[in-house]
């Protein structure tokens, strides 16, 4: 009965840090889309000699993606650790 439970517990655990993967993943995508608009309003207001607004603009756009990735990298890394875990 014990080991039943521990296995439940596991599977549960388990389950809980794929929805966590999975919500961050999001975020990161979510994150990597307005970085990428922001980017692109940056180039338009290059565009339109802008040129403080749009190196702000680039500036954050670059920072929002460089973060993204690195969220989307710890992510995949977390999933692959989950993957191990629950065949060993």
């Amino acid at each position: 009965m014990q080991n039943h439970n521990h296995q439940n517990s596991e599977a549960e655990i388990m389950q809980e840090l794929l929805r966590q993967a999975k919500l961050t993943f999001n975020l990161a995508l979510s994150v990597t889309a307005a970085s990428a608009m922001m980017t692109l309003g940056g180039v338009g207001l290059l565009y339109f000699n802008k040129v403080s607004e749009a190196s702000l603009t680039a500036g954050g756009g670059a920072l929002a993606t460089i973060t993204s990735v690195q969220l989307a990298k710890e992510t995949r890394k977390e999933l692959l650790q989950i993957l191990e875990k629950s065949d060993g």
